[in-house]
């Protein structure tokens, strides 16, 4: 009885700190709270991880759309 929850423990612990580990990953990504990565890790596991992996870079996507409007805007002068 004591080692089934000593196990338990030691699972969750574990599930917080993936948890923790992939809410970096999603901030990394552009994502604050809105994405609930830390909930999503915590209790779906590697389901949640691959929630967060599969996420769209918003950063990236940012800067690719600013590179095209000065690129628009380059374009505009030349002609």
């Amino acid at each position: 009885m004591i080692y089934g929850i000593i196990v338990l423990a030691v699972y969750f612990i574990l599930c917080a700190i993936f948890a923790s580990k992939m809410q970096s990953v999603a901030a990394l990504k552009g994502y604050g709270i809105d994405a609930h990565a830390w909930a999503m890790c915590f209790w779906l596991g590697i389901l949640g991880g691959i929630y967060v992996i599969a996420l769209p870079d918003l950063i990236q996507q940012k800067q690719n759309q600013q590179l095209i409007e000065l690129l628009k805007e380059k374009g505009d002068k030349n002609a």
